[in-house]
């Protein structure tokens, strides 16, 4: 009740459209978005008719859409979360830009630095945002390690190393799909990095190995390998960071381990745990109620969302990911001009596929 003896005005729900209906948005992020501040799902589109239509029955969506143009024409829509792949997200999210709608885009946001570069000139125009879902900077076992690095104890990180895995992948696909989360993370821990060094292994249609070597501007160095020759199935990530005698290692996700130097015992004693020394170790407790936090997506939406509401923008935004998406660009044109890397080919491996 307000002092006039008023009810005071709430502040309306958040108004959201969702712009592409495969899989990852039914395994993902309609779900993820049940914690996420005070909105409504308004409208779903797709070009595919029968997905809009299993989409608004299962979730009971109340209006749908075949043609995203025709959605930001007729609802009153604050904000919507695109997952229509880099191929055709540039033209989702200019459109929604200029109908002045703040934007979630799954990462990769677009195919080139050029079209990034032209969106990023449409949001000063528009004074509308876009966030770009690079879920590893808001995954569990990435943020406590990122929490670890900040310590004073650990000082500066020295090296960077990980390994990321993948599926059978075309080449560039692999590169704009999976690679590119190992280079933003190595951005978002490091600051800006510089490639110095790419090797590439073909084993075969649609397998091929990467080792790729970087420098940060603050002076530490890190390496990247990643191969589309596993299962997604398997374990498939790797992080190392190295601090003053100290690291912190991220294995698959899901646990973490920070290791301190020991301290040295001058007689026999019984063991027993030092906090301020031994290994400190992450892993999800099983207990909990099964999410996709540990993934990032919750929070990744919570943040943007909570960030619209409050009139902040959010981040990662896309000026942002344009500066991982130009790793990308330096890695193309290394492995096309032969500079600063070597092709491996397994003809072995070529033959058996």
């Amino acid at each position: 009740m307000a002092l006039d003896g008023s009810s005071p005005t709430a502040t309306p729900a958040t108004r959201i459209g969702i712009i592409g209906l495969g899989k990852h948005t039914y395994q993902t992020w309609f779900n993820s978005l049940r914690w996420a501040p005070d909105h409504e799902v308004v409208c779903a589109v797709d070009i595919d008719p029968a997905k809009v239509e299993q989409f608004t029955r299962l979730y009971a969506v109340p209006a749908s859409y075949t043609d995203h143009r025709a959605a930001l024409a007729a609802e009153k829509l604050d904000a919507v979360i695109v997952q229509a792949g880099h191929a055709h997200n540039f033209e989702i999210i200019r459109d929604a830009l200029t109908s002045g709608v703040h934007v979630f885009v799954e990462k990769t946001p677009v195919l080139s630095t050029a079209q990034a570069d032209e969106l990023i000139a449409l949001q000063e125009q528009t004074g509308k945002w876009v966030m770009v879902g690079f879920n590893k900077r808001f995954t569990t076992g990435y943020v406590l390690a990122k929490k670890v690095t900040e310590r004073a104890e650990f000082g500066d990180i020295a090296t960077y190393h990980s390994e990321f895995h993948a599926n059978p992948y075309d080449e560039r696909a692999f590169l704009l799909n999976h690679i590119i989360h190992h280079l933003d993370l190595a951005r978002w821990y490091l600051g800006e990095i510089r490639i110095e060094y790419v090797r590439r292994h073909v084993a075969g249609d649609r397998l091929q190995a990467f080792v790729i070597a970087f420098m940060s501007e603050s002076g530490a160095i890190g390496t990247i390998h990643a191969a589309s020759m596993l299962d997604e199935l398997y374990p498939m990530e790797r992080l190392e960071l190295v601090g003053m005698r100290r690291n912190v290692i991220v294995d698959n996700v899901k646990s973490v381990t920070y290791n301190r130097p020991a301290v040295r015992k001058q007689d026999f004693e019984p063991f027993e745990l030092d906090d301020s020394a031994d290994a400190l170790v992450w892993n999800p407790s099983h207990g909990y109620y099964p999410r996709n936090t540990d993934q990032g997506y919750e929070n990744e939406l919570f943040e943007f969302l909570r960030c619209i509401r409050a009139g902040i923008e959010p981040q990662p935004n896309l000026a942002d990911s344009r500066r991982t998406l130009a790793l990308v660009e330096d890695i193309d044109r290394m492995l096309a001009d032969g500079s600063a890397h070597a092709d491996v080919t397994s003809q072995q491996a070529v033959h058996a596929v």
